[in-house]
């Protein structure tokens, strides 16, 4: 009984079986740390995965977003792509002069199952690996068994996959599961289908932006004259461009047209705060100016550490900045740290507004202007504080209050990509013009630029500050087409 026992367990057959069983581990294991592809379909970037769960589904990963899952098959497999960038730039170069853009898609998908093919071969690959793994690990080394279990690998990949698309149910995206922040926003999902649908309508007004833009130039000298002086500064402000890559062509021929020496954005750079916004805006990197960021209550600290990158953008978080002259201060929405809400209440603003007032009074020197996002930190303004600048309320404006020039930029991406097709709402941006006297900077003027994207109207209004000929009141100019 015993010698049997002994044949039983030690056999040829069992042995074999258990090869066969091992190098299925062996297999499933490898798909699971292994099988992962990375790859480029037009502007899009993405990683293909393939593990092991239940029950199956297939994927989309929009980090840090969440995902949009779907039960499309009933193997233990889970199908993932991730998108890992967009390239708005290729995106928008590819599409000029398609006039269909679900041709445009279809080449996509051609490209993307191509792709496709390219990640069955890795699978196939590693699962002949495995296998040829598997029998070294055994000691079954000579080449007819090497080359067995290799097939096994493969055969096993194969028989993998053809379960999977046996059972696949294309319907089933019909009815897809949205989780983290696309649970309550699915923006990504429109984004594409709207975006894509109306970018050569989008690139033909950006061309009537451009021309608006040559338009203004040519007025801004029929406004009130400015003294002839030396040592001007030309600092452009701008705000919640809230993921609209036109604002950075706006921002860019406003750089060029009136020669820019500084840019301040005061944030709303993004809608959700994620990486994958800012390479909407990635242009930023290129404007060949300084760029002083001040974070809003949209933006997030990943945001920050992905401006922080660019070689011309200084994230300004509680600090102040000495450039051109002048000594800049700016200060961050509580948001943006993610340490309170989206929209933080008065309670939460008005210690921020204390923090701010207290770190002004332990700074040396004077401090020429004031950057933040929300006013509400900063009014009253704190003592010495000669002009804050703003956003957040899309509204665009100049006041005087109590000694001190506010200044709103409004919606340099005219509220975002939420926004087009909305003819009331303008880019807007504001040019301040500092003058040197007795060696130190003034605020002069500010030009307060709307462009309406969609009808080509234009406002340009000039608000003249400090000047001799009105004795340091204001005066107001404004033209318009």
């Amino acid at each position: 009984m015993e010698q049997r026992w002994k044949r039983i367990q030690f056999g040829p057959r069992a042995k074999q079986i258990s090869l066969f069983l091992l190098t299925l581990f062996i297999v499933g294991l490898s798909l699971n740390l292994f099988g992962e592809l990375n790859m480029a379909s037009g502007p899009f970037g993405l990683r293909l995965n393939f593990s092991w769960g239940w029950p199956g589904e297939s994927r989309l990963v929009i980090p840090p977003l969440g995902e949009i899952k779907v039960y499309s098959h009933r193997w233990p497999v889970v199908l993932s792509a991730t998108l890992e960038r967009i390239d708005l730039p290729l995106l928008q170069h590819e599409l000029i002069g398609v006039n269909d853009t679900s041709l445009y898609l279809e080449s996509l998908l051609i490209e993307l199952r191509t792709n496709l093919y390219w990640f069955l071969a890795k699978l196939c690959l590693i699962g002949g690996l495995a296998g040829l793994f598997g029998a070294f690990l055994l000691g079954r080394r000579r080449f007819a068994n090497l080359w067995r279990m290799a097939a096994v690998g493969v055969l096993s990949v194969l028989l993998i996959i053809g379960g999977v698309l046996a059972g696949f149910d294309q319907e089933a995206f019909q009815n897809p599961r949205y989780e983290g922040v696309l649970a309550v926003a699915p923006w990504a999902l429109s984004l594409i289908e709207q975006g894509l649908d109306r970018l050569p309508e989008f690139s033909a007004k950006l061309a009537e932006v451009a021309g608006s833009l040559d338009t203004v130039f040519a007025k801004v000298n029929t406004l009130s004259p400015l003294a002839n002086v030396e040592g001007e500064v030309k600092v452009l402000h701008v705000s919640d461009i809230h993921n609209n890559p036109a604002a950075v062509e706006f921002i860019e021929k406003v750089i060029a047209g009136f020669g820019v020496d500084l840019v301040i954005d005061t944030g709303d750079l993004t809608d959700y705060g994620t990486s994958l916004e800012t390479e909407l805006n990635r242009k930023i990197n290129n404007l060949g100016v300084k760029y002083l960021f001040i974070p809003g209550n949209h933006d997030s600290e990943e945001v920050v550490s992905r401006l922080r990158r660019y070689k011309n953008v200084i994230v300004m978080t509680k600090r102040i900045y000495e450039t051109n002259g002048l000594t800049i201060m700016g200060w961050p929405d509580p948001a943006s740290t993610g340490t309170t809400s989206l929209m933080p209440g008065d309670e939460e603003l008005m210690a921020e507004a204390e923090a701010l007032r207290a770190y002004v009074e332990a700074a040396d020197g004077k401090i020429h202007l004031l950057a933040v996002h929300n006013r509400k930190i900063a009014t009253p303004a704190p003592p010495g504080i000669p002009l804050v600048i703003h956003g957040h309320t899309h509204q665009p404006g100049i006041t005087l209050e109590e000694g001190t020039v506010y200044i709103n930029a409004g919606t340099t991406g005219a509220a975002g990509i939420r926004g087009w097709g909305n003819e009331t709402i303008p880019h807007s941006v504001a040019l301040l013009r500092f003058n040197l006297k007795q060696g130190e900077y003034h605020l002069a003027a500010v030009d307060l630029i709307r462009v309406f994207s969609l009808n080509g109207k234009f406002i340009l209004e000039r608000t003249v500050l400090n000047q001799p000929a009105n004795h340091g009141g204001v005066e107001n100019s404004r033209g318009e087409e």
